[in-house]
């Protein structure tokens, strides 16, 4: 809420600005309605910068007229003024720094930082949730050409805009890790929400991204390395190469809104976690039908099946994926069978969404047995495409599956793939550290799930409760 003071100064703004428009009869100073909007702009920018530079200037002398005593009750002595700049949206302010010092038992104070409630910042938060909101969806390059056309006076670098992509990236994680604890404690405490579901579809997959590390180049036992010009480094060659991170969602069937988890593969286990702690975000209790839908890999259900298991959950292999590994395998029964790859797989595929999933696996046992005279000459894909579809024969009766209205595929996630992750990490010419994909992928997370503003809601009290703890130190005069 305003002061009551900054309502009388608009109101006073407004009074002169309608007195000017009616002695401006003709319109000479403010031809027509682009040209106000551009005046007005300017104005309230410029008339806001300097507002803020009253502000820090009106601190700092406040400061002053009140400086700390030392701890030996002498009066502390201006040593240095000192003063750095702050990049705001409104543009730069210079904040004058005293730098206060005793003599006698040698105490020292900035005592405008405390009042002004911050260190040396040089950008204000509104400023960086500007610029990691922009680089978030673009590259860092774009992103700050993008922040000062849009707020003139601000100009940023693009390492800086990436600094602060990393720096936020990883306390988004935390932020999100605080919010699914807590969400995960309730599910497994198995506390009921208010609004429950009846029925949860969960979805999982992996995608792509570019990753590169800087790596020593080998020499021969003796030779020296080539080094760089400058400093004095060995020269290193870059690895670029391709890494998977891992995608799930919740979601309630047949509404359009979702919850994702992302995460870098290394955090496979805190993936599968974060699907429980969004279902009970969106309403899971123990009685919720979940089903999880996903390819059949040796990993993803075994992991579905533990975070659920308090609860109803059934496994559904995604048809599609289904679809593919029958492909492979007809493939590969074609030379001994004489049977079109795609003509078995079809009738394959029939047979298991009528129930019949054992008589597939049952033949590529078979086929598996009979490709070799012993194992080491056997065609071991049939025998791997025998024990996936062995794995996973309860979760491929799709006919069943669409008589109920249930969902065959994961086409949801792996559309997700483009949206939430490859959007900003598969741009042309971005290549990741391995390091830094869990920032941009916490940051794309909180856009993903609708988070974003409760994120900056959250910095911006921690920002508060830090100020407060530092201008706690002040002494306090009598008004």
């Amino acid at each position: 809420m305003l002061p009551p003071e900054f309502t009388h100064i608009s109101q006073d703004i407004r009074a002169r600005m309608h007195t000017l428009m009616v002695a401006d009869v003709n319109g000479t100073m403010i031809p027509d309605l682009l040209s106000a909007e551009e005046l007005i702009l300017a104005f309230v920018q410029n008339l806001g910068r300097e507002l803020m530079q009253d502000y820090v200037d009106a601190c700092s002398e406040q400061v002053l007229a009140n400086r700390p005593p030392c701890n030996c009750g002498r009066p502390m002595e201006i040593l240095k003024r000192r003063s750095w700049i702050r990049e705001t949206l409104l543009g730069p302010i210079v904040v004058s720094d005293p730098y206060l010092y005793c003599r006698r038992c040698h105490e020292n104070e900035a005592p405008a930082r405390a009042r002004l409630g911050t260190g040396r910042e040089p950008w204000s938060l509104p400023t960086q949730e500007a610029a990691v909101d922009l680089a978030s969806d673009e590259s860092c390059g774009k992103a700050v050409a993008k922040l000062a056309r849009h707020h003139p006076g601000v100009d940023m670098g693009r390492t800086t805009a990436l600094e602060l992509l990393h720096h936020h990236g990883a306390e988004a994680r935390e932020f999100i890790d605080k919010k699914l604890a807590a969400a995960h404690a309730q599910a497994e405490a198995g506390v009921v929400p208010e609004s429950s579901a009846a029925a949860l579809e969960v979805e999982f997959d992996a995608s792509m991204i570019p990753v590169a590390t800087m790596e020593p180049i080998e020499v021969a036992p003796g030779e020296e390395p080539k080094r760089t010009p400058v400093r004095g480094l060995p020269v290193r060659r870059k690895n670029a190469r391709w890494e998977e991170v891992k995608a799930g969602l919740v979601q309630n069937p047949g509404e359009k809104e979702r919850l994702y988890t992302l995460r870098p593969t290394s955090d496979l286990n805190e993936c599968f976690d974060d699907l429980l702690s969004l279902a009970s975000l969106m309403g899971w209790n123990p009685e919720t039908q979940v089903r999880g839908i996903a390819d059949g890999a040796i990993h993803i259900r075994p992991h579905m099946e533990k975070v659920f298991s308090q609860g109803n959950f059934r496994f559904i292999l995604d048809r599609p994926h289904c679809k593919e590994h029958l492909g492979e395998a007809g493939t590969m029964l074609e030379p001994s069978t004489g049977v079109p790859a795609q003509d078995w797989a079809r009738d394959a595929l029939k047979l298991m969404e009528t129930g019949r999933a054992a008589d597939v696996v049952a033949e590529l046992r078979s086929a598996h047995e009979a490709s070799g005279v012993d194992q080491s000459s056997r065609n071991d894909g049939l025998r791997l495409a025998a024990n996936y579809f062995e794995r996973n024969e309860d979760a491929v009766a799709y006919a069943d599956y669409r008589q109920q209205g249930w969902s065959t595929a994961s086409s949801e996630i792996e559309s997700g793939h483009r949206h939430t992750v490859q959007a900003r990490m598969k741009i042309s010419g971005a290549w990741w550290h391995p390091d830094g994909v869990d920032d941009i992928l916490a940051l794309r997370m909180l856009k993903a799930n609708g988070w974003w503003d409760e994120y900056w809601t959250w910095k911006r009290h921690e920002w508060r409760v830090n100020a407060q703890q530092m201008s706690s130190t002040l002494p306090r005069t009598q008004s």
